[in-house]
């Protein structure tokens, strides 16, 4: 139980910031915007992504699955800031 929690707890973070940061990148409209779409969009992420690590049998698993979420994300966060 508890690895499942810290691991939905970190990579919950960090996929949502990563996600707020792609859509924040994307968008055309003004900052301020694209600021408070990023604000509203990260903590249901974060939620959601906390809530369906239990939904795996071990950690393991769901590291694998949260790693194939958070290295595309990443990965076109790279290429949206170069």
């Amino acid at each position: 139980m508890w690895p499942k929690s810290i691991l939905g707890f970190i990579f919950g973070l960090l996929i949502s910031i990563s996600i707020a940061l792609n859509t924040n990148l994307i968008l055309p409209f003004e900052e301020d915007t694209r600021l408070l779409i990023g604000l509203i969009l990260g903590f249901p992420i974060w939620a959601g992504i906390m809530v369906w690590v239990y939904a795996f049998e071990t950690s393991l698993k769901a590291a694998k699955y949260l790693l194939l979420v958070l290295l595309p994300s990443a990965l076109l966060n790279v290429i949206l800031m170069v």
